[in-house]
């Protein structure tokens, strides 16, 4: 008598769980590149307020007194200088991270992230649209 064994293949779960940890893992990295990004919004955001409250506190000194402030050694303080360089790397460093975050998000949509709506990079890019427009108008308006 003749037994012939049932070769037909089942459903591979090994290879299902496997994509499913893989989608996940892109997932995951996904959320890790945004905190990332988070993290140099408020980096940048601190560089830039605090330059642009610089420059506005020492020209509010200078128009009190009527004259530059002096410290030290009678040496007078770079204040605007300072600030305005302040919210020059501020606003640099965050383009850089938008950048460096939009790069790395094309790398995971070619491993198979979906394309989903990216609120962290929005919101960097408008903050630095405003560091832009804050420096501009202390340089332009004094």
């Amino acid at each position: 008598m003749s037994t012939t064994a049932n070769t037909t293949p089942g459903p591979d779960y090994g290879t299902e769980l496997s994509e499913q940890r893989t989608a996940l893992a892109i997932e995951r990295s996904f959320l890790s590149f945004e905190r990332t990004l988070m993290s140099w919004l408020r980096t940048s955001f601190s560089m830039i307020s605090f330059g642009f409250t610089l420059v506005k506190f020492f020209q509010f000194l200078e128009d009190q007194k009527g004259a530059p402030v002096s410290g030290i050694l009678q040496r007078t303080w770079t204040s605007d200088t300072i600030g305005l360089g302040m919210i020059i790397i501020g606003t640099g460093a965050l383009c850089l991270a938008v950048v460096q975050h939009w790069r790395r998000v094309n790398a995971l949509r070619a491993m198979g992230l979906p394309s989903q709506w990216n609120l962290a990079m929005w919101v960097c890019t408008l903050v630095a649209a405003l560091g832009v427009f804050a420096f501009v108008s202390l340089v332009m308006g004094g």
